[in-house]
């Protein structure tokens, strides 16, 4: 035992393994609030709906088209055309009118025609209906339904009705698994609020619904029977990536207000005028930039723990929130920090599975390995699919690499 002369200090008489460390209770975890989706859906009434069966169904309809195509050559601008061979005969009844738009530069009157005839793709029409002239209609051109006329004590017309289609999603079992020997949970560790295995516990919930969250965003639905020797089903569900076809905007590298203004315009004109605005890093910088001059947006607020900025756009209102998981790939390959989702979530429901008194919502289960070894295996375990209704209510901007000041 060494023997020191003078002051005692902290670095002479008391070994470092003997100090009481100043540890903080908490251990820090990255993006507490890294699941803004799963959060919303979650805590937003009438969202979140249980299913007893692992394929839930749901039926969507339209309105009639109001546009069709050209689907042959010139049709030219002569009295005798009355022939026009479409892409869609069904679109089309006698007694339909229809216009052929003029280029974007023309303030000219189109052509008004009326349909006497369908057979298969190809329409009889009846050319320059209130007499402004004949045009020429060009291949692939627009057609644009502007109602129907009839002639006084006509017959019956034909009846155009759509069909509703039945579509369908399946329940995903997702899992996030633990494992401490007996000893692991009995000794008192520091940086934790409890044992070590509630520490984890906590930790690996986050990363549980980081899952979900991003099924959720890039799910694609699928059922196999291939999983392994037995065949037992693996089943994914659809997100919201997989869904949205139809109102897809390019930023084509460079964001301008001008493309924002065509994306927000696309994404409001079916559904709610109240979205959610999920976007990357990148798109929420060029419109804070944009705010100071161009964009009325509200200072942020949070609720339900997740913070929101209001963007009143011509169209609707955009709740913009910020998901870090659109995010770049690593030492610079390819992500999804270019992406932004604008979405109705009025038409969105998480759909979790329950039936015969057996809840699969997110749950710890605890020591769910009885297998006589000294510790507990624990995993948390949710089974659940998402409902996304109608593809046109929702929206898709990609491809934003820089935006223009």
């Amino acid at each position: 035992m060494a023997q020191i002369i003078g002051t005692r200090t902290t670095k002479q008489a008391i070994d470092d393994a003997r100090v009481v460390r100043s540890v903080h209770p908490d251990i820090s975890l990255l993006d507490p609030d890294a699941t803004p989706l799963i959060t919303l859906l979650n805590k937003v009434s009438g969202r979140k709906q249980a299913v007893d069966q692992t394929k839930f169904e749901w039926i969507e309809d339209d309105y009639a088209a109001r546009w069709a195509q050209n689907g042959s050559g010139t049709v030219f601008s002569a009295s005798g055309s009355t022939l026009i061979t479409v892409v869609d005969g069904t679109l089309f009844i006698a007694g339909d009118l229809l216009v052929a738009p003029k280029a974007v530069g023309s303030s000219a009157l189109p052509e008004v025609m009326r349909v006497t005839g369908v057979t298969g793709n190809q329409i009889q029409v009846v050319r320059d209906i209130g007499g402004v002239g004949v045009d020429t209609i060009l291949p692939s051109a627009a057609l644009r339904l502007i109602g129907s006329a009839f002639e006084e004590n006509s017959a019956f017309p034909s009846v155009k009705q759509t069909t509703p289609a039945t579509r369908f999603n399946y329940t995903q079992i997702i899992r996030t698994a633990t494992d401490f020997s007996g000893t692991a949970i009995a000794i008192k560790t520091y940086g934790t609020k409890g044992s070590d295995r509630e520490f984890e516990h906590r930790k690996k919930l986050i990363e549980h619904k980081e899952k979900i969250n991003s099924a959720l965003i890039w799910g694609q639905r699928s059922e196999s029977l291939s999983g392994g020797p037995t065949s037992k089903p693996i089943r994914t569900t659809d997100g919201i990536n997989a869904v949205i076809q139809t109102n897809v905007t390019d930023a084509a590298g460079i964001l301008t207000r001008k493309k924002l203004d065509a994306f927000f315009r696309a994404g409001f004109r079916y559904g709610s005028k109240k979205k959610v605005f999920v976007c990357a890093p990148i798109i929420r910088s060029a419109i804070n930039e944009w705010a100071i001059n161009f964009l009325n947006i509200s200072p942020s607020e949070t609720k339900w723990g997740v913070t929101i900025t209001r963007i009143e756009t011509p169209y609707g209102i955009a709740a913009m929130v910020h998901d870090w998981m659109l995010e770049s790939g690593v030492s610079g390959q390819n992500g999804f920090g270019n992406w932004g989702f604008l979405l109705d979530l009025d038409h969105i429901k998480y759909r979790h599975l329950a039936g015969n008194g057996e809840n699969r919502d997110t749950r710890i289960e605890r020591d769910s390995v009885k297998d006589g070894v000294d510790g507990k295996r624990d995993e948390i375990l949710t089974e659940v699919g998402f409902e996304i209704r109608q593809d046109k209510y929702h929206a898709k901007i990609f491809n934003v690499t820089d935006w223009m000041q």
